[in-house]
């Protein structure tokens, strides 16, 4: 998903379909809200570049600072948000270096996290105070954030009667929207019957993409780490296959060999590396190869110019395969049937989102570094309140 980030504050946004809809939170928010005029931010900041994989204990450092609603003069547009839920994503650990693809943050400043919360205060043509928001408004308790437009936070979508979770999860635009495009929107889906192959399978994306997967009657082998996560996915989502990169008596190479002897006709990526050209080796004729993300060249390597790229990529030509990356936001006219998709699938019972929670903002680099470390399974968020 390359490309400024500062894009995905539209989260929320439909374009612009977020703001011509209603739902009951906001009133329901404002009729019951108290708010002390005296509050305390608490924000994680970036105290120094990232060494390789992301040291929750020296990368970062908590700030606190005082917020006074009643002294602060807030300017047009802005509005000062209580930080309700943070989505953990991979991508935030690519804007920590001084070059990045989707767009560097400076020493000292708070780490980027998309999530929602409730406005506390606006200024002039402002969102309503009690109003639920969302977009991309940092690693911190509370958040001064511009609202509208395309940088600013936007007016949470209904979830239809999930939780509010859902809209970082399930239904998110970097976790059920990505899986959504993923497998139905940039190239041909996976047919009845075809091998669809899917790395980093239970992670947010990875897992929704597995099930979606299902949907089409393809024979679905999952990529993880670790037994754990083997079993899990075998367990919930009744995977036809799974590989476990991490087992030292084999390789990848091996395991796509015995369950895939005859090739892979569709793979969705979101780990790169090794295992990229371990599936192009063995792409079948007229096989599709999706690019959603690479997350083992994300510590360090995608901004310096030492990204290990595909080897095997002349097994495209030879086998009249394709391989194409995508970014959510080229495709927001996928979004409405996505949205109706994933809520339609999980009302039928197709389709379920696992959630990691963690409580309080201390936890947030914790569950920054275990997406890098496999601590997690699905959705990783972290709830500020």
């Amino acid at each position: 998903m390359c490309g400024r980030l500062v894009q995905l504050s539209a989260l929320a946004g439909l374009t612009g379909l977020a703001s011509r809809i209603k739902s009951a939170w906001p009133d329901e928010a404002s009729k019951n809200m108290t708010t002390d005029s005296h509050l305390i931010n608490q924000k994680w900041v970036l105290k120094r570049r990232p060494e390789g994989q992301f040291d929750s204990k020296q990368d970062v450092e908590m700030v606190e600072e005082k917020v006074d609603l009643d002294a602060i003069d807030l300017p047009e547009g802005k509005c000062v948000m209580k930080v309700e839920m943070l989505g953990v994503d991979a991508f935030v650990r690519t804007m920590l270096d001084k070059e990045a693809c989707h767009g560097a943050i400076e020493l000292g400043a708070t780490i980027p996290a998309l999530g929602y919360g409730t406005v506390l205060k606006s200024g002039k043509g402002g969102p309503r105070v009690g109003s639920r928001m969302s977009g991309m408004i940092g690693a911190q308790s509370i958040a001064t954030v511009s609202a509208g437009g395309k940088e600013g936070v936007q007016p949470m979508l209904p979830t239809f009667g999930l939780p509010t979770s859902a809209s970082l999860g399930l239904m998110g635009i970097t976790t059920g929207m990505v899986a959504y495009v993923g497998i139905f929107s940039v190239a041909k889906p996976p047919g009845k019957g075809e091998v669809c192959v899917i790395s980093g399978a239970a992670g947010a994306v990875g897992h929704l993409a597995v099930q979606l997967a299902k949907t089409t009657g393809a024979r679905v082998i999952a990529i993880a780490g670790g037994e754990k996560k083997c079993q899990w996915l075998k367990d919930e989502f009744g995977v036809d296959g799974v590989i476990d990169y991490k087992d030292s008596s084999t390789t990848v190479a091996k395991q796509l060999d015995q369950l895939a002897p005859d090739g892979i006709n569709f793979y969705f990526d979101n780990v790169g590396g090794q295992t990229l050209d371990d599936v192009l080796f063995r792409i079948a004729p007229k096989g599709r190869v999706v690019i959603c993300g690479a997350i083992s060249q994300y510590s360090g390597n995608l901004n310096v110019g030492e990204v290990r790229g595909p080897s095997n990529y002349l097994k495209l030509a030879e086998r009249g395969a394709t391989m194409v990356g995508f970014n959510v936001l080229q495709y927001m006219s996928s979004w409405p049937m996505g949205l109706w998709t994933l809520r339609t699938y999980y009302a039928r019972g197709y389709l379920k989102c696992h959630e990691t929670t963690t409580k309080g903002i201390d936890s947030f680099p914790s569950a920054l570094e275990g997406l890098f470390t496999g601590k997690h399974l699905g959705k990783t968020m972290v709830e500020v309140e």
